[in-house]
């Protein structure tokens, strides 16, 4: 590995990053819809230099890794090149990345790396990770027009006005998803830099349900992401659960992006969910198209 050199990574290293993500998904699955507008999406509330890290051979770009903070918690991301799998990379990028997060005060640590990466599930695994979770993104091509949701009676849906709304709808949003797993809480102004000053917002893409002056339901949705329509957050409060409210947001969610003229429409989502959403997203037509599994460590001194 003499020839690797490990650099923070800089705004015009994007390109370059996108082109090693899109490999690594195009040679596990066929196909990517990854771009690099997706990538800088990702980068917008991230502290890239500090966060992210590029492993160059000579000149080109073959690796890239990213660490989140969360509380005690760490989430790491790494990526090789095809073309130079084998070659240690994948170890190099991801002991890197644990030992800064160990640095900076984590007690644990998750890397999350795409499911049919077998090489790198081996690799995680002899570095003493576990895996505890798998995600899934799913997608649906529309061919017609979707049906007009069905609201429960009492539910309102209204524009969102990011002035008025986003103190009450980023409540909301986190009381919802409050007993999701691992679940880390974003204070407003975190989560206003990271959704009301994206590049990609648009508010007409929102959905606001409200029951008289409570806000019951509603969705973060971006136009242009991952290939077509992207679905952000689709959550429901609990007093308005199991009443059907999560398919009629899905099916609100269809509608616009199809106004919009984008057909396919994709979401993330916990496959291991007590929620019952990846069967509910599955009822309505969409199917796995990528695939995540988490691993974890514990690093550090807990004492």
């Amino acid at each position: 590995m003499s020839s690797f050199r490990v650099d923070p990574a800089v705004a015009a290293d994007a390109a370059a990053v996108t082109e090693v993500v899109a490999a690594l998904e195009s040679s596990l699955y066929g196909q990517t819809v990854f771009s690099q507008a997706d990538l800088e999406g990702e980068w917008a509330d991230l502290d890239v230099e500090q966060s992210a890290r590029v492993v160059r051979d000579g000149e080109r770009i073959v690796g890239y890794g990213a660490l989140r903070e969360l509380g005690e918690l760490w989430r790491a991301e790494g990526y090789v090149h095809p073309d130079a799998r084998g070659r240690g990379i994948g170890k190099l990028i991801a002991t890197g990345l644990e030992q800064d997060a160990a640095r900076r005060g984590a007690r644990r640590i998750q890397n999350g790396i795409l499911e049919a990466d077998s090489a790198a599930r081996t690799l995680l695994e002899s570095l003493g990770y576990g895996a505890v979770r798998v995600f899934r993104e799913l997608r649906i091509d529309l061919e017609v027009s979707p049906p007009a949701p069905e609201w429960p009676e009492g539910l309102r849906v209204v524009p969102f006005d990011p002035e008025r709304d986003a103190p009450e709808f980023h409540a909301a949003h986190q009381e919802a998803f409050a007993d999701h797993w691992d679940y880390t809480p974003r204070d407003l102004e975190s989560w206003s830099k990271s959704h009301l000053g994206s590049e990609r917002f648009d508010p007409t893409l929102w959905c606001v349900v409200r029951a008289a002056d409570e806000i019951a339901a509603g969705t973060i949705c971006t136009g242009d992401t991952y290939g077509g329509g992207f679905i952000h957050a689709l959550f429901t409060r609990r007093p308005w659960r199991k009443q059907g409210v999560g398919a009629a947001l899905l099916s609100d969610s269809f509608g616009r992006f199809w106004e919009r003229g984008e057909h396919s429409v994709g979401l993330g989502v916990d496959a291991a969910s007590d929620t019952g959403a990846f069967r509910l997203y599955e009822r309505a037509g969409m199917a796995p198209v990528l695939g995540w599994v988490m691993y974890e460590k514990q690093i550090g001194d807990p004492a």
